[in-house]
Order: structure tokens, then C-alpha cells, then sequence
């Protein structure tokens, strides 16, 4: 009889083992929390949420997104949009989008800082010119919410390329970043920070811009954090 007994406990103790086990595996596989009868996706900015110029066909950010949301992602984003370009997508953003269950990731200030700092060669190590360009990206975010109170706002951060031509302006790109975390906690919004994602060489096409390989990445990472 005790031996039955000590079976019967050592039976027990597998099932809840397994049982526990699979538990497990399961909320670990399943990445896509994602619901397509209410959840909608909408991504704003510039080539790191578009960039269908750089890669394949059907390798985009926008594209993948599409796929993997069931059609429920709206890209508005366009290459080469700077802060202020960005209200022109947020006019064509459907009223009727103002609900709980709506996402838009804002991509915005890489074209400002790589205009300023590359195209005009001014000194990488002054980071003055970051206030006025956050003083607009603070606007358009505060438009963006006005516009969609209801809609859950996601900042995206700006990458450290690690192609020759732009490592000396990642003290650049540090300091933006830093003025997104700190203007996100402030106000609670969420980060999505891509400057920990995409950081391997194959993560670019041209030295700068998200590859296929950057785009999956990327593309995971949303689909399993939001």
C-alpha cells in the first residue's frame, strides 16, 4: 500500500511538471499577441518604418506588418520625411481611429539630424541644435495625441549605424535617444528601442537604411511587444 501511494505522489508530481512545462512553451511561442478583429497599426515617419526603397520587394517594415497583422497595418510613413513633413500623414489618419485599440509608431528626427549634421557638416560634437529639433518633435507628438486621444502612442529611437561614414555622430544619436526616453517617461509613452535591435552590419542596406534581415527583426519585435 505505501508504494501505491508513493506511485500515485510520483504520478502527480510528473503531470504538474508537465502540465507546467507546456505552460510555459506555450506563452513563449506565442509571439503574436496581436488581435486583427480590433487592433490597428499605424506607422508615421520616415524610411526606418518605410523603407520598401531599400530591399526587396515584400521585404519592407510595412509590408511584413501587413502580413503579419491580417491587413490591420496603415503605413503613412514616406523616405526622407522630416518632424515637420510628418503632419501631412497625420491629416490623412481616419477619425474613426481614435480607439483603444489603435497603435501608432512614430518614427521622426533621423532626417533632421542626418541633414544638420552629414549633408551640411556641422560640428558632431555640438548638440545644441537637438533642442530646437525636439521642440518640434515634442509638437508633433502633442498634434498626434490631440488628434487621437484614445490611440496608444509608441516612440521609436534613432539606430547607431555601424558603417564608418556615421560612427562619429553616434553622440549624436545617444543624445536624441536619451531626449526620447526621458520625454517618454515624463509622459508615458512607450520606446521602441530599435537602437538595441538592429545592430548587426546585416541589419542595414547601405550603411544606414533597415535591410530584409532589419526588417524582421524589427517587424518580431513589434509583433511580440505590442
Amino acid at each position: 500500500m505505501t508504494y501505491f501511494y508513493l506511485y500515485i505522489f510520483i504520478l502527480l508530481v510528473f503531470i504538474i511538471a508537465v502540465s507546467c512545462y507546456n505552460t510555459y512553451i506555450n506563452s513563449n511561442t506565442n509571439i503574436e499577441p496581436f488581435n486583427s478583429d480590433k487592433q490597428t497599426f499605424i506607422l508615421l515617419g520616415d524610411s526606418i518604418l518605410k523603407n520598401n526603397a531599400y530591399v526587396a520587394d515584400g521585404k519592407s517594415v510595412d509590408i511584413l506588418l501587413e502580413e503579419r497583422t491580417n491587413g490591420k497595418t496603415i503605413c503613412l510613413a514616406m523616405d526622407n520625411s522630416k518632424i515637420n513633413d510628418i503632419y501631412d500623414q497625420v491629416y490623412k489618419i481616419d477619425h474613426n481611429l481614435n480607439t483603444p485599440f489603435t497603435t501608432i509608431f512614430i518614427s521622426a528626427g533621423g532626417n533632421d539630424i542626418l541633414s544638420y549634421y552629414v549633408d551640411r557638416e556641422n560640428d558632431s560634437t555640438d548638440t545644441s541644435a537637438l533642442t530646437t529639433f525636439f521642440s518640434a518633435y515634442n509638437k508633433l507628438v502633442n498634434s498626434i495625441q490631440n488628434k487621437l486621444p484614445k490611440a496608444s502612442i509608441v516612440l521609436v529611437d534613432i539606430y547607431y549605424p555601424n558603417n564608418l561614414t556615421y560612427k562619429k555622430y553616434h553622440s549624436i544619436i545617444s543624445e536624441w535617444n536619451k531626449m526620447i526616453y526621458d520625454y517618454a517617461t515624463k509622459n508615458n509613452f512607450s520606446v521602441l528601442k530599435i537602437s538595441n535591435i538592429l545592430t548587426e552590419s546585416e541589419d542595414f542596406s547601405f550603411g544606414m537604411e533597415p535591410s530584409s534581415n532589419g526588417s524582421k527583426k524589427l517587424v518580431d519585435a513589434i509583433m511580440t511587444s505590442y
